[in-house]
């Protein structure tokens, strides 16, 4: 009887397809509307990224019903045949091919940093779009019901679209505003799970390949599930919530750390669990990144005063622990964002039943196939697409497992080898903790020396031409960016300072206005304390962007001329050079990182004063000789007469950069001073600056950057909250106000 009922509602819903297609768009169109409206607080430049998945469902049956009106018009009768025939089988096929593609891609946005950074990002986006609409794809080419492939196949095939659309583990979001966007794509999962009933009943057969399919759909549903779950944890809203202890640790007697969690809860964690020496980093990483969660969010909070004290666990420890222990809390909040790394750790019972019942699902499903399933039924190739779904599903399952397994989340919590499985756990600890601690900290940083670019941009007789076509300045901010290590003697000069920094706060007590404005100075503090009151010194008219124009220009002038005089580039020297051209790496590449400038601008005035000076010093011949040219350059600049103008414009980066840059060199020639004094100086200008900057950038920005592999100024930035140089974090001696609620009605 209702086996009768659901062939009477099919044959229904088939006759009447082009209704049932209009009713999905138009509720679809509605739901996006009001999910549209009701986000409308998210930031306006991520408006691309909110519209792509809504779509996605209407995009796919737009093309599904004028796909063969199209293919009857372009091509001929035989090409429209054989595309026909072959398209299902080609977009599964390369559904499959973009998994294992998300799945490396997803692995690579983690930790590369290179030159070839953008094409990487690019990559990611595209593979990562791509897989949710191909799999939307094939379901709507399913469900219109006109592919050449036996209905068993059909039924057999679409569970494992679910499982596609359920995503890798490493890679469940492409940007933080897919967190935010967790009910669109629960909505999304929706239709798609209730498309894939009803393809399962529309083209229901005889067949043992229905059983099949069965557990292999629970399978996709928990998948997908778990994706939107994931989405939805790393919610700002659910993370927020998080922060409130739960019944269980509210009742637990203790200490508290901050506010909403206890002394008890950190320690708790690691009791009854294998005591390595190896690991007490990554325990203390993971701690930390539990204690600056609010942080993360960027909500203010308040520390113990054992806590505070000791810098949450950075105190005792050296530059480079200190830099690797920041960079696993960041690896932490990576997963949190991104992956599902999270739910497998806290949920880790559920989780663990949920993946043994996809593979067995999948692993069941493979040996009913190859035992059971009339293959004479089917083409050759229609078996060959149907082993390679089975088979990649099983791997992906396995290799799931094993990065779990192998990941910082699983090896933090080693339990004590009492058994033979967990000694031969332990030994693959022992033998990952290498390279994992090989990747704690960050290697590499961008470098954006302008007068370079300078250089190199008037020696190519199209780079004008070029500009114009090149509205988004792409070329300069790419092409002309290069990368070198983060060697342990800038981190070293970095840690130093901060520390420096935070024995001079607390001198003053710990008050929070004296913070303000120890935070809020960009170096002036540092140029009142050597009694410099140069006018060359004062940019208090230029804004942070303008003034990091100037001391880059100086600084690369400085640096040139030095070299051009063959003087010994002590180690202070390459600091100032590497972080000189770091900030201006982030004044082209990464603005959004810096307090509000004109940046755009003041690049494009610098660009065309550079050409100016090209031509009034007459340095256009052996423009192909680039050093010979930046040699030429930087003696003409810095020997420029302080009155010199090249444009009557506010903005007079070169002119004021050479003015320093003279006053810069004075030091050595007026005051005695030696080079390594100077360019001392110089680097903490930049530091002072970086500081400046850490300390404004917000920590959503810091967590989108995350997924191009990190910068420098969010691990700088996490290490000045661990000194308590944030104005998030202050010190609360009294316990009773930990105690209370994090957030009164």
């Amino acid at each position: 009887m209702v086996t009768q009922c659901c062939g009477v509602l099919v044959d229904g819903l088939h006759e009447n397809f082009f209704i049932w297609h209009f009713f999905l768009c138009f509720f679809l169109a509605s739901s996006s509307w009001f999910l549209v409206n009701f986000e409308a607080e998210i930031k306006r430049r991520k408006s691309e990224e909110r519209k792509r998945r809504g779509d996605g469902i209407a995009l796919s049956l737009i093309y599904v019903e004028l796909k063969n009106s199209v293919l009857k018009k372009i091509f001929t009768e035989i090409t429209a045949k054989f595309w026909s025939e072959w398209e299902l089988r080609i977009m599964v096929i390369f559904s499959l091919i973009l998994q294992l593609v998300l799945v490396i891609t997803g692995n690579l946005r983690r930790g590369y940093i290179g030159k070839r950074l953008p094409y990487v990002a690019i990559l990611v986006w595209l593979v990562y779009l791509s897989a949710d609409w191909v799999a939307t794809l094939v379901l709507s080419t399913l469900l219109r019901g006109d592919v050449n492939l036996k209905n068993g196949l059909i039924v057999f095939w679409t569970p494992f679209i679910l499982c596609h659309l359920g995503s890798p583990h490493n890679i469940t979001a492409y940007s933080v505003e897919d967190n935010k966007l967790w009910l669109r794509h629960f909505l999304g999962m929706v239709f798609q799970v209730l498309e894939t009933i009803y393809i399962y009943i529309r083209f229901r057969s005889h067949t043992d390949l229905n059983a099949m399919a069965a557990p292999i759909f629970i399978a996709g549903v928990f998948k997908y599930g778990e994706r939107i779950w994931a989405l939805r944890s790393a919610s700002e809203k659910e993370l927020i919530n998080s922060l409130s202890p739960s019944k269980r640790e509210a009742t637990r007697q203790g200490k508290m750390i901050r506010i909403g969690l206890s002394e008890s809860t950190i320690n708790q964690c690691f009791e009854g669990k294998g005591k390595v020496s190896e690991l007490n980093l990554l325990r203390e990483a993971y701690s930390s990144f539990i204690v600056f969660k609010p942080l993360f969010l960027g909500l203010p909070f308040g520390l113990s005063p054992k806590f505070y004290d000791d810098m949450v666990y950075i105190k005792s420890k050296s530059a480079e622990q200190a830099f690797k222990l920041v960079g696993t809390e960041l690896g932490y909040l990576y997963d949190l964002l991104f992956t599902k790394m999270p739910i497998h750790h806290l949920q880790s019972i559920v989780s663990l039943h949920l993946r043994a019942f996809c593979f067995l699902s999948a692993m069941s499903s493979l040996i009913a196939f190859s035992a059971i399933a009339d293959k004479s039924l089917h083409s050759k190739v229609d078996i060959v697409v149907t082993y390679l779904l089975l088979l990649v599903a099983i791997c992906l399952d396995i290799y799931s497992f094993i990065m779990h397994a192998l990941s910082t989340w699983a090896m933090v919590w080693l339990p004590i080898p009492e058994n033979k499985v967990y000694k031969l756990y332990s030994k693959v600890v022992a033998w990952r903790m290498p390279l994992v601690e090989s990747k704690m900290a960050i290697k590499s940083m961008a470098q954006h020396d302008l007068i370079n670019y300078y250089v190199k941009a008037n020696a190519n007789k199209f780079n004008d031409a070029v500009r114009i076509i090149d509205t988004g300045n792409l070329l300069q901010k790419h092409w002309h960016t290069n990368w070198k290590a983060v060697d342990c003697e800038l981190k070293q000069f970095i840690y130093s300072h901060l520390k420096k920094k935070r024995s001079k706060w607390a001198k003053t007590g710990c008050r929070l206005e004296n913070l303000e404005k120890l935070l809020n100075g960009k170096g002036e503090n540092l140029l009142n304390t050597l009694g410099i009151g140069s006018e060359d010194f004062e940019q208090d008219g230029a804004d942070f962007t303008e003034r990091i124009f100037i001391w880059h220009f100086a600084t690369e002038l400085v640096y040139y001329d030095d070299v051009n005089k063959f003087r010994t580039a002590d180690s202070f020297c390459q600091i100032a050079k590497s972080l000189s051209d770091y900030m201006m790496y982030l004044v082209v590449v990464r603005p959004l990182m810096l307090p509000k400038g004109f940046s755009e601008m003041i690049n494009k005035v610098s660009y065309n004063q550079a050409k100016i000076l090209f031509r009034v010093e007459d340095i256009s011949k052996n423009m192909r000789k680039v050093d010979y040219v930046r040699k030429r350059f930087a003696s003409a600049v810095i020997g420029l007469h302080r009155d010199f103008r090249v444009e009557s414009n506010s903005i007079n980066v070169t002119s004021k950069g050479s003015a320093l840059a003279q006053a810069l060199q004075s030091f050595v020639t007026e005051h005695h001073w030696d080079h390594e004094e100077k360019w001392k100086l110089i680097s903490k200008m930049w530091m002072e600056m970086m500081i400046h900057a850490a300390s404004h950038c917000s920590w959503e920005e810091h967590a989108q950057q995350l997924r191009h592999g990190g910068e420098l100024i969010t691990h700088v930035a996490l290490l000045m909250a661990h000194l308590g140089l944030s104005t998030k974090i202050r010190k609360v001696p009294d316990e009773e106000e930990l105690n209370m609620p994090p957030f009164s009605p």
